[in-house]
């Protein structure tokens, strides 16, 4: 047996009827309307992409089936967060270019994400980058900064081929430091001052100095 509200809620649809407006009384997957003075359910069409929500008065149409879909969102009583509906796998294309402005801020929010351009370029005044694991393969790296600060618990570098350039001083601060080379060390410089605290110690099969 169909109660009087379920019989309400059904009530003489006629697609028709001159009336095509009416209020989002309830939305999510399937919208609830106040229509013609009447509660129906209704479907948002594909095309409708902005979320219709609680208030907002709405276009519709019926199929032939007489199942309502909002076309359209005509008026929103308050400014809230919007969100747009799109379809899985749903591709944003233009031809030439394509612009994302916002006066405050612009958030991506995704499981994965995946960036591919031939040039790319990124101006910020500041930036902060936090993560777990970062793994680059960049074949030609320049960088060019006034100051550069770095703070790890723990680095390691591998290089195929190294070469290090400082204009004006190099300075390094480390409670231990050990280098192990396999091959040749060469050091060279106009003044040489080694100054030990307790012990220098200089150990080879020969040594030449002179």
């Amino acid at each position: 047996m169909m109660s009087t509200a379920d019989s309400k809620i059904v009530s003489m649809i006629q697609p028709n009827q001159s009336q095509r407006t009416a209020k989002v009384l309830a939305a999510g997957a399937d919208l609830t309307l106040l229509w013609a003075g009447a509660t129906i359910k209704s479907k948002t069409a594909v095309s409708c992409l902005l979320q219709p929500d609680v208030g907002d008065k709405v276009l519709l149409e019926f199929d032939d089936e007489n199942q309502a879909y909002v076309l359209a969102i005509l008026d929103r009583e308050t400014v809230s967060e919007s969100s747009l509906l799109l379809p899985n796998n749903t591709r944003v294309k233009a031809k030439e270019s394509l612009i994302l402005e916002s006066e405050e801020s612009i958030s991506l929010a995704s499981k994965a994400y995946s960036q591919s351009s031939e040039s790319l370029a990124v101006k910020f005044d500041q930036a902060a980058i936090s993560g777990k694991k970062l793994h680059s393969n960049i074949e030609l790296l320049h960088s060019v900064s006034r100051i550069m600060s770095q703070v790890a618990s723990q680095a390691v570098q591998k290089f195929k081929s190294y070469v290090r350039k400082t204009e004006e001083s190099d300075q390094v601060q480390a409670a231990h430091m050990a280098r192990q080379v396999s091959g040749l060390y060469n050091m060279q410089s106009k003044h040489t001052i080694l100054v030990s605290e307790k012990d220098t110690k200089i150990d080879g099969e020969h040594i030449h100095m002179g």
